[in-house]
């Protein structure tokens, strides 16, 4: 083989490397659910009005997020240009299995998959980007069994007005055996 040949195929080769490292982390982080959210006026106050993501066979669950079994994601909520417009920006993020808003949780296993507080189910790695107009939290969907637990994103403007929801995780649980 001629020294021009394998110079092309070097940079071919090459060539096909970077690409592929270029597009990897996009395809990777392609399957993490990303949920559009707008903050809405009410009758009694504001709320957070979800765009889309819907959990498979229940349609008009917007919020609702599906963690398949085995999976491992980040969840991901990036707020409307209008409400950005408005000065709204997001604050936090809790959990809940019972229905008692800021109680213990009585799945530790909530606490574990998403680094929440056992006590008060704020999350504590609640990654807000620099502008706070988009965050995330990882859900690493580590228990043995499937759960649903609820959760409340937090929204503020800055005259201080709240607006949050209160949509479904469902996990499907780790694939494999374990102790949880």
């Amino acid at each position: 083989m001629s020294q021009t040949r394998k110079n092309v195929r070097i940079g071919t080769i090459c060539f096909i490397a970077v690409f592929v490292s270029m597009i990897l982390p996009s395809t990777v982080f392609a399957a993490d659910p990303k949920i559009d959210v707008q903050v809405v006026e009410t009758v009694d106050g504001y709320k957070l009005r979800f765009l889309n993501s819907e959990c498979p066979g229940e349609p008009g669950n917007l919020g609702c997020v599906n963690v398949a079994r085995g999976s491992q994601n980040w969840i991901v909520w990036e707020l409307d240009v209008g409400s950005q417009n408005n000065g709204w920006v997001l604050t936090g993020l809790q959990f809940s299995d019972n229905g008692n808003w800021g109680g213990p949780l009585s799945n530790s296993c909530i606490a574990t998959d998403f680094d929440a507080d056992a006590h008060t189910g704020w999350a504590l790695a609640f990654d807000r980007h620099p502008n706070d107009h988009w965050a995330r939290v990882r859900d690493e969907n580590d228990c043995q069994d499937p759960y649903s637990v609820n959760y409340r994103l937090h929204a503020v403007n800055g005259q201080g007005d709240n607006a949050d929801s209160d949509p479904i995780i469902r996990n499907g649980g780790r694939s494999g055996g374990g102790s949880n």
